[in-house]
């Protein structure tokens, strides 16, 4: 959808900070997000926050600190369109009808924590604000790009970041799908050894605010029923490129060997493990080509899940989809199909 569309979904207006937060406790959190006096703060793709009225209208006051994230509208569970918060504080109205009724009204971040940090300061509807009934399930993604749904929605063929909806991503299909709450620790760019910046994921997952080392998430806060994790494409990318100036960095002239790789993935999967004793954890990879054929990472991945010897960790390795670019809605809407067969026929959910 146009941004140029926003006008219909929105109703702008200049307003004042406020650090009235009583109405916000009203409102149901998924993800890793951040309570403060000031509201809530929104940084990881997949993080929404959910309300129910019994009301004609719903506004939120929003600001960015960058101007550049998008949230889709989900009114009564259909996405109905999306907003890109201003750097200036304003009030967005998401729902407004000529009839008093029960809505539920989701704002779903759909772009990754480098576009910035969303503070939801207060909403007000004409009515009540109703209590939301928390999901039952919770599902724990840790991945790259692909976990993020990185130009997913791009049509242009340019797989441009500007066009990225987490919401139809396929951790957020597959969250859907059980009415599971999603917690998606994704970062595009990210790998488990190398990326394409200098932070790794086994620095990146223990976070609560992802922009700062020293904010530790609580494990203990909320534990999933299932961690997928989908991971390693960076990682394969760049070990094929000895030159990269982040190659060099973690590797200097020697290449990592299958054993370094294997123990590098055996180790973060281990160290999620100790965060969540009971939970079982799934080791996807796909759907590009980490898994063309001839590709030796599948028997890493394979590999490492066996050295760990625990029977709640699994691999499921997915097809070559994404042979041109980054998985489009189609492409991600089938590993959603093939996630959500595994973790049923394994009665995971």
């Amino acid at each position: 959808m146009s941004k140029l569309l926003i006008i219909l979904f929105t109703l702008i207006t200049s307003c004042t900070p406020t650090k009235n937060t009583n109405n916000l406790t009203k409102g149901y959190c998924e993800g890793r997000v951040i309570t403060t006096s000031e509201g809530i703060e929104l940084m990881w793709p997949g993080s929404a926050v959910t309300f129910k009225i019994k009301g004609k209208y719903l506004d939120v006051n929003l600001i960015d600190d960058k101007g550049e994230n998008d949230y889709s509208i989900i009114i009564d569970g259909k996405e109905t369109g999306f907003i890109t918060p201003s750097k200036e504080v304003k009030t967005y109205r998401l729902l407004e009808t000529s009839t008093l009724a029960e809505h539920t009204i989701t704002l779903h971040k759909r772009t990754d924590y480098s576009r910035g940090t969303t503070l939801l300061s207060s909403v007000e509807t004409d009515g009540e604000l109703l209590p939301v009934q928390p999901k039952k399930k919770h599902i724990e993604f840790y991945g790259n790009s692909i976990t993020v749904g990185y130009a997913n929605i791009d049509t242009t063929g340019e797989d441009n970041s500007e066009f990225t909806n987490n919401y139809v991503a396929f951790s957020a299909l597959t969250a859907r799908h059980f009415n599971a709450e999603l917690t998606c620790i994704a970062k595009s760019g990210i790998g488990v050894m190398v990326s394409w910046f200098d932070l790794i994921m086994p620095e990146l997952y223990d976070r609560h605010n992802p922009n700062d080392a020293n904010s530790k998430w609580d494990f203990t806060q909320k534990t999933p029923d299932v961690v997928v994790v989908n991971l390693c494409q960076n990682d394969y990318w760049i070990l094929g490129i000895p030159n990269n100036e982040f190659y060099i960095k973690k590797f200097g002239r020697q290449a990592p060997t299958p054993e370094f790789i294997i123990n590098a993935y055996q180790e973060f999967i281990e160290n999620l493990k100790s965060k969540y004793p009971s939970t079982p954890i799934v080791c996807v990879l796909g759907v590009m080509n980490i898994v063309d054929e001839g590709s030796p990472w599948p028997s890493y991945i394979t590999k490492a899940v066996e050295n760990i010897g625990d029977d709640t960790i699994h691999t499921l390795i997915l097809p070559y989809l994404a042979d041109s670019a980054h998985p489009n809605v189609k492409e991600h809407k089938k590993m959603s199909e093939l996630l959500i067969s595994f973790l049923e026929d394994k009665e995971l959910l």
